[in-house]
């Protein structure tokens, strides 16, 4: 499978603060404190306490999950296959534990990093590698197709785009449509990658956490928030499945405005996602229940107000992201994480103190 290679990652800097910036602030953090502050956002160290969280949100509120072991960059085959492993194993589990629902699209979720499965990064010259990496992958997603588990094959990276969009559309040629994928707003390229979706695919929109070169990526957020919107749009009319995955409540209003009502999109074509312990439950239950509707049919023109009447019957799916792992694993995950939004720091203080 040939892929190109692009430009390598620049490290991650968040904005400063009074002369010292929020990622020496958070290195200069134990790792216990690090791991309390954002232990509002993961579902637990295994995937069991994952797959019980994701039926408690299911019964309490009927959110969706999609749960991802914490790991990435293997570097050896050994760790390569104990990946493979270690997924399969997280899909029968799954498989064995449905969740309590008629609709297949509530259903748990799984999702992967692709440098989980290629012995360290894309190197020129190197396809080998990368085609065993996809050969493993390819094989995941075979064994959740066999036990009705979807998956997304995530985003990392830019040095991993071409690899995760290759692999991605390689598995949809297959016949692979248990599978979706991540496309970050941030990178110039995607625009241009947008034309490789169809009706056969699934997309989650993010702006993406990885902090790219200014050459490659826009590097304002409210851009990179506005073209999400933009994308989503486009990929609607390609008839792609779009989960609409921020926290900015403006933002999923936009969406609302500028996509699903001029497109009639049916709750079957698209949904919201948030990280599991950011406080927005009071959006994610008014998008569930369908009241968010209700309320923007009595201000709405006259030809959406049966729209939005349909919308409110059913509701849309809200889906949490449910990360999980070691507290090793889990460290650097959180530490990039509360870099690339230091409010999440408050964010999980506020969770510790219960405070909505």
């Amino acid at each position: 499978m040939p892929v190109q290679l692009p430009v390598e990652q620049q490290p991650s800097l968040a904005s400063a603060t009074n002369g010292l910036s929020a990622r020496s602030l958070l290195d200069a953090i134990p790792l216990p404190l690090v791991l309390l502050l954002a232990s509002p956002y993961l579902s637990g160290q295994t995937q069991e306490e994952a797959i019980k969280t994701a039926h408690k949100i299911y019964r309490e509120d009927r959110f969706s999950g999609t749960v991802d072991v914490l790991g990435e960059d293997s570097e050896t085959s050994e760790e390569c296959e104990r990946a493979v492993e270690f997924y399969k194993n997280l899909i029968a589990a799954v498989s064995q534990s449905k969740i309590p629902c008629s609709n297949r699209l509530e259903q748990l979720s799984v999702s992967m990093k692709p440098s989980m499965f290629s012995e360290g990064a894309p190197v020129a010259g190197d396809t080998a590698k990368l085609d065993r990496a996809y050969a493993r992958i390819k094989s995941v997603v075979d064994y959740a197709r066999q036990n009705q588990v979807s998956i997304t094959l995530e985003a990392e990276d830019n040095k991993w785009a071409d690899f995760q969009l290759d692999a991605y559309t390689a598995l949809i040629k297959e016949g692979y449509t248990n599978c979706g994928t991540v496309l970050q707003s941030r990178l110039f390229r995607t625009r241009n990658d947008i034309k490789r979706f169809d009706d056969r695919m699934r997309v989650r929109m993010v702006i993406g956490i990885y902090n790219e070169p200014a050459d490659i990526a826009h590097t304002e957020k409210q851009v990179m928030k506005d073209l999400m919107v933009e994308f989503a749009s486009e990929l609607a009319k390609r008839g792609t499945y779009v989960e609409m995955a921020t926290h900015d409540a403006h933002y999923i209003d936009k969406f609302i405005h500028q996509v699903a009502i001029p497109q009639r999109l049916p709750a079957s074509r698209f949904e919201t996602q948030f990280l599991v312990g950011v406080p927005r439950r009071k959006l994610e239950v008014s998008l569930r229940d369908g009241s968010y509707f209700h309320n923007l049919a009595k201000t709405a023109e006259s030809a959406d107000v049966a729209y939005l009447n349909e919308l409110e019957k059913t509701g849309t799916i809200v889906r949490l992201y449910l990360p999980f792992g070691k507290d090793k694993l889990a460290g650097p995950y959180c530490k990039r994480r509360l870099k690339a939004n230091p409010a999440m720091i408050s964010f999980g203080i506020k969770n510790l103190l219960h405070i909505q």
